[in-house]
């Protein structure tokens, strides 16, 4: 009896086995190659993403980068992602509970400040300065390009000017008969969403400039929900590991996310009013990217 169990057991462990290492298992051959309507994954979309107006979590960030004099900066620590839409994003990275990097913005500008060898404000427009912010500070994206590189906006409505289009997957990473993409082409940019062709989730996200060139590249994983504490019958979910490429300045971005949380107690206004976190960390220079040299405080 038990040597009948065990043949058992083995045989159906061998088969479980195979049936994970075939790819596309639960995939029909329509799913395979059918891509669905825009309106279908749109749909998905608003499920996850839902009516994600603020957003708080805890954060474990890596961070690989160049900076304004061409040094290789690499960065750890722990910190907070948080989020009040539409333009309100900060990420912090600290040690002991003291921080010593912020990336964050307003309505209208952004700003990186550094509390290593030097207390130091790198301040910008939020209206094209990418490029500027890369070559200044080394900065890998903006804060706003997070939510789009982690997929947490809502998508724009069926028949919007700027809908997406469903197209099939042509990132070399990942496999067409289980991948598909949507297109976005938005006034400074074109934005492809990757995701999954069983359940619709989002992969990865491109950014890439209006002459082809990819600004910066993300992959997405471990979608968990959202503690709604604001509408609890909401089920939101959202990726709680993010990492982020940028060819261009040689950076990366490794966030993993936990505690994720809608709340009205955070995050608190004081995350995103630079003044006031210009004092708080006592910066000494204020570097603004309009202008070639160190300004003064404003």
């Amino acid at each position: 009896m038990t040597k009948t169990l065990s043949r058992c057991l083995l045989v159906s462990l061998t088969l479980v086995l195979l049936g994970c290492n075939t790819g596309n298992t639960w995939l029909t051959e329509e799913q395979q190659t059918v891509l669905p309507t825009y309106d279908e994954v749109k749909a998905r979309a608003d499920e996850r993403v839902g009516a994600i107006d603020r957003f708080w979590a805890r954060a474990v960030v890596g961070l690989r980068y160049i900076d304004g004099e061409g040094k290789n900066r690499r960065q750890q620590g722990k910190g907070h992602f948080q989020v009040v839409k539409p333009a309100n994003v900060a990420l912090t990275i600290g040690k002991l509970g003291e921080t010593y990097l912020l990336l964050g913005c307003d309505d209208d500008r952004f700003w990186w400040i550094e509390r290593l060898e030097e207390k130091v404000a790198y301040i910008g427009d939020q209206a094209g300065a990418r490029d500027l912010a890369l070559r200044r500070m080394g900065v890998p994206v903006l804060p706003t390009d997070l939510l789009m590189l982690a997929d947490l906006n809502a998508w724009p409505d069926v028949g919007a000017e700027l809908a997406g289009e469903v197209i099939e997957c042509d990132r070399e990473d990942l496999d067409p008969a289980e991948i598909f993409a949507v297109r976005f082409v938005e006034p400074d940019r074109v934005r492809v969403v990757y995701l999954t062709r069983l359940a619709y989730e989002p992969v990865g996200v491109d950014l890439v400039s209006p002459d082809g060139e990819l600004i910066a590249r993300s992959n997405l994983s471990n979608f968990e929900r959202v503690l709604n504490r604001i509408d609890p019958l909401n089920h939101q979910r959202v990726p709680t590991r993010i990492t982020v490429d940028v060819p261009s300045a040689e950076s990366r971005i490794e966030m993993t996310l936990t505690g994720a949380e809608i709340s009205n107690r955070r995050p608190k206004p004081v995350v995103f009013d630079f003044n006031e976190l210009a004092k708080r960390f006592q910066v000494e220079k204020f570097v603004y990217l309009r202008e070639t040299e160190a300004g003064m405080a404003p």
